[in-house]
C-alpha cells in the first residue's frame, strides 16, 4: 500500500488531553514519493528500507490495534525525520494494511484516527496523516478530529514539479513540545492561516510558507539563502519540520532549479488519496 509524502508549509500547534483533539492547523501538500507498506506473518518486527527498527508510530499502531504475529515492512525513497511526512506515512500504511488484512471491522476514518494518535503520542507529527489521507493541497482549519479540512483546487496541476533537497534531519519533538517555540509558531501560523483561507491557491501557499519559514526562525540560513537563489521559481521554502528545501516550478523552470541544487529530488503533486 502506498501513502504519499507530505510537506507542511506553515502550521500552528494545538495540544489537549485528548490526542484526537491534539494536532495542527495550517497547510501542506502531498507529493508522489512516499511510503509503501506491506504486512506479512512474522514475529512483530518493523522494517524500514530493509533495516529492522522499533519505529515508534508503527509500533503504536500495532499496539493500538492489539495485533501480534505480523511483520511490518516499510519502503521509501525518502528519509525519516526530514519534514516529508514519512513517519506519518508509516503509521497510516501500517494501520490500513493491518486493518484490512485482518478484517478488523474498522472503517477508514477510524484507522486514520489510530494513525493520528500514534504520531501524536510519538511526537513525530501533528497533521501529516490528515494531509496524506486527502492528498493534494490541504488547509487544516481545525486540529485533529472531527476533521475540518479544505482541499484546494490546483488548476493545471500537471504543469508543476516540486523539487526537494534534503539537508539533514531535525528532531520534531524538540520543537513541538517547547513552549517558546510553540508561542512563536502559533503567533505567525494563526495569522498565515487566515491569509491562506482568504486566497486558497498554490501560489499563496508557497508565498506564505516562505514567510513562515523566515519569520518563525525555523529555517536554516542555508535554506533561506537557497530560497533567495531560487526566486525565479514559483516559490521555495523549508519543509516543516525538517531541514529540507522544497521548490515549486514548471517545466520551463525546472532545469534552472536543478542547476542551483546539489542533490535534488524531483516530485509531482499527488492528488489522489492513499492506496
Amino acid at each position: 500500500m502506498f501513502v504519499p509524502g507530505h510537506i507542511t508549509g506553515f502550521f500552528s500547534i494545538h495540544r489537549g488531553e485528548d490526542p484526537l483533539k491534539t494536532g495542527s492547523t495550517g497547510a501542506g501538500i502531498a507529493i508522489n514519493l512516499g511510503v509503501t507498506t506491506e504486512v506479512k506473518r512474522g514475529r512483530g518486527r518493523i522494517y524500514f528500507n530493509g533495516r529492522e527498527m522499533n519505529l515508534c508510530p508503527s509500533r503504536e499502531v500495532i499496539d493500538n490495534l492489539n495485533v501480534g504475529g505480523y511483520d511490518v515492512i516499510h519502503r521509501s525513497e525518502l528519509p525519516l525525520g526530514c519534514g516529508l511526512g514519512i513517519s506519518g506515512g508509516c503509521a497510516l500504511g501500517c494501520a490500513y494494511q493491518l486493518g484490512k488484512l485482518l478484517d478488523l471491522g474498522v472503517d477508514d476514518l477510524e484507522l486514520l484516527k489510530i494513525a493520528h494518535i500514534s504520531e501524536v503520542r510519538c511526537g513525530t507529527g501533528l497533521g501529516d496523516v490528515i494531509g496524506q489521507y486527502f492528498g493534494g493541497l490541504t488547509v487544516r482549519r481545525r486540529p485533529g478530529f472531527p476533521l475540518d479540512v479544505k482541499k484546494v483546487n490546483i488548476r493545471d496541476r500537471d504543469r508543476y514539479y516540486i523539487v526537494i533537497q534534503v539537508m539533514g534531519q531535525r528532531d520534531t519533538k524538540a520543537i513541538i513540545e517547547d513552549p517558546t517555540w510553540i508561542e512563536r509558531i502559533n503567533r505567525i501560523g494563526d495569522k498565515l492561516l487566515k491569509e491562506m483561507l482568504k486566497s486558497p491557491s498554490l501560489e499563496n501557499f508557497m508565498k506564505l510558507s516562505y514567510i513562515f519559514a523566515r519569520e518563525s526562525g525555523l529555517a536554516s540560513e542555508e535554506i533561506l539563502s537557497l530560497c533567495e537563489d531560487l526566486r525565479f521559481s514559483r516559490g521555495a521554502s523549508q519543509a516543516m519540520l525538517g531541514n529540507t528545501l522544497f521548490v515549486l516550478c514548471t517545466e520551463e523552470e525546472i532545469e534552472d532549479v536543478l542547476s542551483v541544487l546539489k542533490n535534488p529530488i524531483i516530485c509531482r503533486i499527488y492528488e489522489g488519496k492513499h492506496g
